[in-house]
C-alpha cells in the first residue's frame, strides 16, 4: 500500500511539473518569436499609408535632391513600417539614415558627414535601428534609397532604374553587414548588446532561466521521493 502511495504522488507531482514548464517555454518561445519577426520594409510611393512612417522625400525617383518628411513640395516619400514604435526621431537610442545640406532642396550625406548638419534618422520603441551604406543590401535590410556618393550627393530610390551605387541600408537590431560595406554602421546610442545583455534574436533570457529553474525544482522533488521510498525499502 505504501509503495502504491509513493508512486502515485510521484506520478502526480510529475504531471503537474512537466506541463507547467513546458507551458512557460513555449510561451516564451512564441513572444520571442513575435518580437524577433518584426523586419523592416521600405519603398518610395506618392504618399504613406496606414502604419508606414515618412522618413524623407525626394524630388524624383532618381537624379534628386532631397527634403525631410516634413515638407510638401517633394512627391516621392521614402515610406517605412516594421517594429514597434518606428519614427523618424534622431534622439535616444536611433540610427542616422542620411544627412541633408538643408531641410529642403538639399544634396545628401552619409552619417560620418557631420558637417551637413539636418539628420535623417530612425527609431523604435524596443529595438535599436542600424543603418549601413554598400552595393548591396543584404538579408535583414531594407533599401531606402541610392546616392551618387559619400557627400555633396543626390538620391534616388532603389527599385533597380537609374539607381546610384551606394545602396542605403538599414534593419531592425543587429543585423549581419551588407555587401560592399562603405563605411561602419551608423548606429546611435547603446544597444542591449553592447551594454552587455543578450543579444537580440539569441533565443536566451530570464523567462528562460526562470522556466529552466522550475524543471529543475521539479526533477529535484521527483528523485527526493524516489531516494526516500528507496530507504523504507532497504530499512524493512
Amino acid at each position: 500500500m505504501r509503495r502504491l502511495i509513493s508512486v502515485g504522488l510521484a506520478a502526480a507531482l510529475l504531471l503537474v511539473a512537466v506541463p507547467v514548464a513546458l507551458g512557460l517555454l513555449q510561451g516564451l518561445s512564441h513572444s520571442h518569436g513575435a518580437a524577433a519577426s518584426s523586419s523592416l520594409t521600405c519603398s518610395v510611393k506618392p504618399s504613406c499609408g496606414e502604419g508606414e512612417v515618412a522618413v524623407f522625400r525626394m524630388s524624383s525617383p532618381a537624379n534628386a535632391h532631397a527634403q525631410t518628411a516634413a515638407g510638401t513640395t517633394y512627391a516621392n516619400v521614402v515610406c517605412c513600417s516594421g517594429p514597434a514604435g518606428l519614427s523618424t526621431s534622431c534622439s535616444g537610442s536611433h540610427a542616422t539614415v542620411l544627412r541633408l545640406w538643408a531641410a529642403d532642396n538639399a544634396h545628401a550625406a552619409q552619417s560620418s558627414e557631420t558637417s551637413y548638419t539636418t539628420e535623417v534618422c530612425l527609431s523604435a520603441t524596443d529595438t535599436a535601428m542600424n543603418c549601413q551604406y554598400g552595393s548591396s543590401c543584404g538579408a535583414g535590410y531594407a533599401c531606402l534609397a541610392t546616392i551618387s556618393g559619400t557627400t555633396n550627393a543626390h538620391v534616388a530610390d532603389c527599385d533597380g532604374s537609374d539607381d546610384y551605387a551606394t545602396k542605403v541600408c538599414c534593419a531592425v537590431g543587429a543585423a549581419p553587414p551588407v555587401g560592399g560595406i562603405a563605411e561602419l554602421p551608423a548606429v546611435s546610442g547603446t544597444s542591449a548588446e553592447e551594454a552587455g545583455a543578450p543579444a537580440e534574436g539569441s533565443g536566451w533570457s530570464a523567462g528562460n532561466a526562470a522556466a529552466l529553474a522550475g524543471v529543475g525544482a521539479g526533477a529535484a522533488v521527483l528523485i527526493a521521493i524516489g531516494g526516500w521510498y528507496a530507504r523504507r525499502r532497504w530499512a524493512r
